[in-house]
Order: structure tokens, then sequence, then C-alpha cells
């Protein structure tokens, strides 16, 4: 058989659904990622300029003090090194001096020469003036971030550090006559900075992961579903397909069937005409005979109609409950002549005679004659039936062995199929009846190997309950409803 190539179309839906689930999980994380960096950014706005307008709203306080001491009399020169107002130095020492959020604080004139300095404030606790570090001047701010916030690299008043230099004007009499300065690190800024960004950085994460697993299961229950879908859909094609064949098979093995009697028939009638028209010289013990073969032919038809019906319909109504010891007894009853004519030593054993299974009395009796008419015909020169019944977890299973000579592997894969027999006169749907009318009443049908009698074991299992226990031995007794009807012919052939 030529293997089949599959087509762009078959690939495609095939790779659709894995490449639908890869683009749906990288279209997440470029969102989320995207998402993630506009927040970072964001946040280090709002971290950077509330710092900037904390310390601003400081220096504006700080300079609004100093214009009121230039408004009190105090020349500016007043507030140079080492003439620095008292309570400037109280103010540098508790609000800027070791302080991590605060580099300096300084004031300058306008010729950018600085007249005092955070840092001053050390040497005049230690009265060393000689060793004040002297700052003349400060360079113009590299980057203006607004109206007097500047970013300066490691000059000037920032001491060879990186800042954020925020500087208000000093104003008397209209005049500006200087600035007072501050300045924030920005080693400082970037790590408050870092430590929000951590929180952000964790939440986009877990949303982040929180949509992709419910992409990520979204997606892979799409995909079972579609695979499930096409698995059903590739079922049913298979069932359709399978019940044609069978249908097929049924039509074929039924019209071999009903050939040959009917050829009997046409040929029988054909000659009955010469006779009546006495073109034939056919003595009367033969005509006669002729005709009871015909009458034979049809019966045998009609029989196998029956059959066909039984193997193709059952009645759809709810089956009722039924003491199936009683009816395995009035069965064995029926076919107790039959097994000694044969010389079949027949064994049944049951656990508990209270077991009902839900099954139509009629079809049950019929699976039980086609099972041991199955077996007898088995061993044609004697031999051993053995019946057991047990019951489990609401199931009632009966199990037939028999000593017969068996069924080969091979033939056992068809043993149920309509019209497949082993026997040459067989017509094949004994056991095809045994499998509709056991599934008609929700229960299963199997057959091996007998590991009691070497021969071969059909096993019953049907839905049964615990009855009521019974109080005479008379109800054991075949009834009339349960009795076998000696005139419906049963298909008893393997």
């Amino acid at each position: 058989m030529t293997p089949t190539i599959p087509s762009f179309r078959s690939k495609l839906a095939h790779w659709a659904p894995r490449i639908s689930i890869l683009f749906a999980l990288l279209l997440v994380l470029l969102v989320c990622v995207g998402g993630l960096v506009s927040d970072l950014r964001n946040r280090r706005d709002l971290i950077c300029n509330a710092e900037i307008s904390k310390a601003k709203s400081h220096v504006e306080r700080t300079a609004v003090r100093i214009e009121l001491d230039l408004k009190n009399g105090v020349p500016f020169d007043g507030f140079a090194f080492p003439e620095i107002q008292p309570w400037l130095v109280d103010h540098w020492k508790r609000s800027v001096l070791n302080q991590p959020n605060r580099l300096l604080a300084a004031i300058a004139d306008t010729n950018r020469r600085v007249l005092s300095h955070s840092m001053d404030i050390g040497s005049l606790d230690a009265e060393r003036p000689s060793e004040r570090t002297v700052r003349n001047d400060y360079d113009d701010p590299w980057e203006e971030y607004g109206p007097g916030v500047f970013h300066v690299r490691g000059q000037g008043l920032t001491n060879g550090i990186d800042a954020i230099d925020i500087r208000v004007p000093l104003h008397f009499n209209g005049e500006i006559l200087g600035f007072y300065h501050t300045a924030l690190p920005t080693t400082w800024l970037e790590e408050q900075v870092t430590v929000a960004q951590r929180s952000t950085i964790r939440r986009w994460v877990g949303i982040l992961a929180a949509i992709c697993v419910i992409v990520l299961i979204s997606s892979i229950s799409l995909f079972r579903l579609g695979t499930h879908a096409a698995r059903l859909e590739k079922a049913l094609e298979s069932a359709e397909t399978k019940r044609l064949a069978d249908l097929s098979r049924l039509i074929v093995g039924m019209a071999h069937e009903l050939r040959n009697p009917l050829n009997a028939v046409r040929l029988n009638l054909f000659t009955s005409e010469k006779l009546i028209r006495g073109d034939s010289s056919m003595p009367q013990e033969d005509a006669v005979a002729m005709l009871h073969e015909s009458v034979k032919e049809v019966e045998r038809v009609d029989e196998l109609i029956g059959q066909l019906l039984g193997c193709a319909r059952v009645e759809s109504s709810e089956h009722p409950w039924i003491r199936v010891h009683h009816e395995i007894q009035s069965t064995l009853h029926f076919m107790q002549q039959v097994c000694s004519h044969h010389s079949i030593q027949v064994d049944y054993w049951c656990e508990e005679p209270r077991i009902e299974a839900r099954i139509a009395a009629k079809y049950f009796r019929q699976i039980l004659l086609n099972l041991l008419q199955n077996a007898l015909q088995a061993m044609p020169n004697g031999g051993r039936l053995k019946i057991q019944s047990e019951y489990a977890n609401e199931k009632y299973t009966i199990t037939i062995h028999d000593t017969g000579h068996g069924i080969s592997a091979k033939d056992l894969e068809h043993i149920f199929e309509p019209f497949y027999s082993t026997r040459q006169e067989g017509t094949g749907l004994g056991l095809a009846v045994v499998k509709n009318l056991v599934e008609s009443a929700r229960g299963t049908v199997q057959c091996s190997r007998s590991p009691i009698l070497g021969g071969m074991m059909f096993a019953i299992c049907l839905p049964a309950k615990i009855g009521e226990p019974t109080q005479t031995a008379e109800e054991w007794l075949p009834t009339k409803e349960s009795a076998i009807d000696e005139r419906q012919p049963v298909n008893l052939g393997r």
C-alpha cells in the first residue's frame, strides 16, 4: 500500500493550533514587556519629581528666612563664612549634614562666588578655619531639569559627585543678591527609584505569569477540544464505514442464504407445473416428496428471515427484571433429552438463586439456547458442559464452558459477525443474534478459550440485583410466561 503524503492543508491544520498558541504567548509577552517598560519609566519620573519637589520646597522656605533676615538689616555678607547666622548653622546641622537625601547646602552671590557651604560647619565647630576648603565658584549646570533645577555631574558645588542642584534666587529691594543651593545625590535618588521599581517588576511578573497561564490553559483546552472533535469526527466516519460494510455483508449473506432455497422451490414449482399439464410421468410418491421438500425450503426461508430480524432489530421497550436461576433451570430442563442423546454431561452452579437480571425472559432463553446448542455442536462425540453464574457490583455474569474442539484465533475475531460460520451447514446468525440481544440489554458478551475444560468459554454480563428471598420451592417451577415455545424456530448453529 502506497503511503499517503500529507497535503499542505493537512500540515497546516496540524500545526495551526501550535502556531496560534505560540503567537498568543508572544503577543502577551510583548504587551506585558511594553507595559512594564512604560510603568518603570513613569515610576522613575514620579519618584524623581516627588523628591525634587520636596527639596525645592525646603530650599524655598530657607530662602524666605534668609530674605527676612536681609530685610531686618542683616547684610548679605553676614551669611559669608565664618559669619554664618546661627539659625542657618543649626538648620544645616539638622537638615543637611549626615542626611542621605541631602548632599550639600550653600549660598552664592550673582558672580558665582560661594559665601558659605554646609561643609564649613565642621570647621566652625572645630574652630579651625585654616582647614576650611575654599570654594570660590561653581560651574555652569550640565543639564537643566526645570526652573532652578539642574543636573550637575561631578563638578562645582557637588564636590565631585553627580547631583541634582536646586537653586532659588535671594531677593532684596527688587534685586537678586545671590542664590541659595541644595543638592540631591543621584546615587541616593537611583536607590529610591530601584526600590520602588522592584515592587512594580514583581507586580508585572505576576500579571505576566497569570496571563500566560490563562492563555496557555485556554489554548491547550481549545487545542484538546479541536483534537477531540477531530477524533470524534474520524470515529463517526469509521463507525459509518463499518456500519455500511456490515450492512453490505448482511445483504450479500442474506442473498446467498435465500438463493438456494428459492432456487429449489422454483425448480419444484416448474416440475409441478409439468405434472399438472401431464407433461411429466413422475410417480405420485416423488411428487409428494417434492412438495414436502418445497415446504421445508419455505420454512427455512421463514426461519432465516426471523433470525435476520433478531439480528437487526430488538424491541426497544424497557427490559423487565427476571430470576435468572429460574430461567436457566427451565432451559436446562428443556434441553435435558438433547444433552442425554448426545452424551453431554451438564454441571450447573449458581452462587445466589435470588439474582435478578434486567432482560426480557424470551431474549434470555434465546441467548441460552443458542449458546448451549452452539456448545453441543462443538462436541459431536459427547463431552461436558459447565455453567456458572456469579454476582458482583450489580452485575450478573453467566459463563458456559465446554470440552469441544474450540475455535481458531483467526475465526475467533469474526464469530459474532452475521453470516460468519465455521460449519458448512451453518448460517452464521446464532452468535450474531446473541450479541445483538445482550447489547440491547446493556450487557456484554465475550468468547475465549476455557481455562477449566479446555474448549471454549462464553461469558455473558448483564445489569443485575439481588431480589427478595423466595418462600416456597414452587416459585422455581416454570410458569406459563417463561415456558419454552417449541413452535417458534430458533437458530442454534455456529
